[in-house]
């Protein structure tokens, strides 16, 4: 007798379809089926739900990314197109710093704003978002704000710093500044800070990736800084931050 294997085997008795031919069939149907592993709990839900699928790092293509975003991403190789103090510097490949003079009250700053060319840059009705690594030397006797906005018109929104205490901090359209403390931080160590504004919905502080602080009423105007940066001590005594890596987006504008 003649040694069939399973494949050729029919289905049945009464049915001339063999094994391998239903299962060809059937695997078919699964390809065919466009609601396949959609249900709650299966893979591409899944996956749509994950923040992070199985991408490798740095494999994902260029030409596979939409940039529909004005946006810049700031190494700090070169300070030509920011208005700065002198107490900013480039003082190492990658990093500018801010360092007050050693009198009460010096303050030191770092701000780039929207070119001629684009008259409504940094607007709210944009959502704008940065992202700013930052790491302080000392956490006494200074005030520190990074934003994007200005504090002295006042509007805008981001992270303000009083000694040792870190809060979000945004101005309302009466100018009046709304303080969160976050807690928890290292301000000597290296963070990173981010905010989030979603026109008409909502601004989202992160620090370090982590949601720290959600604001659902709405900010005045952001005023013309894509970013702001400013330390100033309330001693005799030199205080300095350093910053790194920042990345700005917003919707394209006029």
């Amino acid at each position: 007798m003649p040694l069939l294997t399973w494949g050729d085997l029919l289905k049945a008795q009464d049915d001339n379809e063999t094994i391998e031919q239903a299962i060809a069939r059937i695997v078919q149907e699964h390809d065919d089926d466009a609601s396949a592993h959609l249900d709650t709990g299966q893979s591409l839900q899944s996956h749509k739900a994950s923040e992070i699928i199985d991408h490798l790092a740095r494999s994902v293509y260029r030409d596979k990314l939409i940039f529909d975003r004005f946006q810049f991403d700031e190494t700090f190789n070169s300070l030509d197109a920011w208005s700065k103090t002198a107490g900013v510097s480039l003082t190492s490949m990658g990093e500018v710093t801010l360092s007050t003079t050693a009198s009460t009250n010096n303050t030191q700053s770092l701000s780039c704003g929207p070119g001629d060319s684009q008259q409504e840059g940094g607007a709210k009705a944009n959502s704008p978002t940065f992202e700013v690594r930052a790491k302080l030397d000392q956490t006494t006797n200074q005030t520190i704000y990074l934003l994007h906005g200005d504090p002295d018109v006042p509007m805008g929104w981001g992270f303000k710093i009083v000694n040792n205490t870190l809060s979000s901090c945004y101005f309302d359209a009466g100018s009046t500044e709304h303080l969160t403390t976050i807690s928890g931080i290292t301000l000597t160590d290296w963070n990173i800070f981010r905010v989030e504004y979603i026109n008409a919905t909502s601004l989202k502080f992160y620090v370090n990736g982590v949601l720290k602080v959600t604001v659902t009423s709405a900010p005045g105007n952001a005023a013309g800084n894509y970013f702001f940066a400013r330390i100033k001590t309330a001693a005799n005594t030199i205080k300095t931050m350093y910053i790194q890596s920042l990345h700005y987006d917003e919707d394209y504008s006029q």
